[in-house]
């Protein structure tokens, strides 16, 4: 794009200066009235479409800025690959032969500001704007709740504390500063995630005038190149709203004052003056949206690459566990792994420096494959024939809190709202209630053993051993595609999600981790036995780190950075 549109860049070629009037955005250069008018004969330019200079300033500067130019060639796009999601000029095509689906780019962009995804966007747009106010407002109740809740532990406490003698001053002090330290660290998380909501407000906003702007004064090529920036940062941003809800920012807080029963005996015997105890309940709240998926313009994707997504080693922990079948990130940054036995199974959580904190053994059932529930919870499948189902455990209390039975052995298992997903040996896949204990089945299927589970914007995705390969299906249960390739996938056991939907399936007989597009027309190694896999079977993908989780069968557990 030209330094400045203020002057006539033709004219200025030829050091003469005069003012512009008009630009043409595949030009990308400024024309005073005279140069516009031979700008408009000449055979090469005669079809192009020129704005005012008052008009394209009136375009944000990032969509007035974008360049339909390739940078590594200077020559105009005129091609889109949709199989690289590439813009192509005529020179990028030598390295796209071959590739299907090479379109010109002006039917990409026929129609843009009238397609799916231009009102699907800004339908978008408006429903982040009503989450995030939705959200703001929980927040802010919950805010003036805590400070109620605060004010009434205290008077309490003083109650209390004016009912006995003056070896009560050490210990209201110390519950006060216990009450407020709680309250402030509380009030504090939230103060941040407000902040954070109000900038992608203040984005969304920014985003929905860019729209108009592109609308009322922009080029169809620019707006179709706009376009798909504020559409992947809206994608970004309802998945930032999503996640708000999953880490539990917004599940109900309550502040509980327990008093010492033997209060009366303080003197002599108490030596604390109660616990303050952080309650939460769960979030019901549900986001606005209007759409399950971005809307595509002529099948153009609109996701990153797998080719551009990286891998950096953080940490490698050695265990003593001996038959990894499960492993799951908690919210904490510690880690839960199952070890499966004949005999019993064990759930162990293990700390992010790779110390075991505690470990809960699963007397007459099993633990195969295990999921997240809550901070205290976590669900774990058994597939002992003796003892089908499905295992809750209290890792608080170090114990199993209920025991599901099925009609058939359970292996991969994933939580999601309030439910279970487990993949069903020789079944398929069914949907748990656990308080009552009733199924659905959604896949019917003839699972092998082994076979694992993720979910992902509405979408399931599991493996089969039997059959190498992996099946995505709606929530209903409907197939949406099938990856098949042998010499990709054999025996793949464990399988994981990104933020981006791009699919990590762990192969134990080829020692490696693939990776595999939301579409699965693209697949690549990422991992072999060359950085230490050895027969590698749990995966897990931890969406807010940004982490993958990777258990070998045998002891060794490796945590990975993903940049994309």
């Amino acid at each position: 794009m030209a330094a400045s549109q203020e002057l006539c860049d033709i004219c200025e070629q030829r050091h003469v200066t005069k003012s512009s009037t008009f630009w043409c955005p595949e030009c990308e250069q400024a024309f005073c009235n005279d140069c516009n008018a031979y700008h408009g004969f000449s055979k090469l330019s005669k079809h192009h479409v020129t704005v005012s200079i008052q008009d394209n300033s009136a375009l944000s500067l990032s969509i007035s800025q974008i360049s339909n130019t390739c940078m590594d060639h200077n020559e105009q796009y005129q091609l889109v690959c949709q199989a690289h999601d590439e813009l192509l000029c005529l020179k990028c095509i030598e390295k796209h032969d071959g590739c299907k689906g090479i379109i010109p780019i002006s039917k990409v962009i026929e129609n843009v500001k009238k397609s799916s995804l231009f009102q699907e966007t800004q339908q978008s747009l408006n429903d982040i704007n009503r989450n995030i106010e939705m959200l703001q407002n929980k927040i802010t109740k919950q805010k003036g709740s805590i400070k109620q809740q605060e004010e009434a532990i205290l008077s309490q406490i003083s109650e209390t504390r004016n009912k006995i003698n003056d070896h009560l001053d050490e210990l209201e002090e110390k519950i006060r500063n216990e009450v407020s330290d709680i309250t402030a660290k509380l009030k504090n998380d939230m103060n941040q995630t407000l902040q954070i909501l109000e900038h992608k407000s203040g984005n969304t906003n920014d985003a929905e005038q860019q729209l108009k702007d592109m609308d009322r004064n922009a080029t169809d090529v620019q707006t179709f190149l706009g376009l798909r920036k504020i559409s992947s940062e809206a994608a970004t941003t309802e998945s930032f709203l999503q996640s708000i809800i999953r880490d539990h920012s917004l599940d109900e807080i309550t502040l509980i004052l327990q008093i010492n029963d033997k209060i009366s005996n303080i003197i002599n015997n108490i030596k604390t003056f109660g616990p303050v105890k952080v309650q939460t309940t769960t979030c019901q709240t549900s986001l606005v949206r209007h759409k399950s998926k971005q809307a595509q313009i002529v099948e153009v994707k609109m996701k990153t690459s797998i080719a551009d997504i990286t891998l950096k080693l953080n940490k490698t922990i050695k265990t003593t566990v001996q038959s990894i079948k499960g492993i799951v990130s908690l919210p904490s940054g510690n880690i839960a792994l199952s070890d499966y036995t004949h005999s019993h199974g064990e759930v162990m959580i293990f700390g992010s420096d790779g110390v075991k904190l505690s470990k809960v053994i699963v007397n007459n059932a099993n633990s195969f494959d295990i999921t997240y529930i809550d901070d205290r919870t976590l669900a774990a499948t058994s597939p002992l024939h003796k003892h089908k189902g499905v295992c809750i455990i209290d890792i608080k209390e170090k114990k199993i809190s209920k025991f599901i039975p099925t009609n058939y052995q359970c292996y991969g298992i994933k939580h999601l709202d309030g439910s279970l997903y487990v993949c069903a040996m020789s079944e398929g896949i069914f949907k748990i209630n656990p308080q009552d204990g009733s199924t659905t089945a959604i896949v019917i299927s003839d699972l092998p053993s082994w076979s694992c589970i993720d979910i992902f914007d509405n979408k399931m995705f599991f493996t089969n051993d039997g059959t190498k390969s992996v099946t995505c299906c709606d929530m209903d249960g409907k197939t949406v595609w099938i990856f098949k390739d042998e010499t990709i996938l054999k025996c793949p056991r464990g399988l994981a999600v990104d933020n981006s939907g791009n699919m990590y399936v762990a192969c134990r007989e080829l020692n490696r981790v693939v990776v595999i597009s939301p579409d699965r027309q693209q697949n690549r190694h990422l991992l072999s036995k060359d950085e230490g896999l050895e027969s590698p079977g749990p995966i897990h993908f931890d969406r807010k780190a940004n982490s993958l989780l990777i258990a070998n069968y045998n002891q060794t557990i490796f945590i990975y950075g993903v940049e994309n």
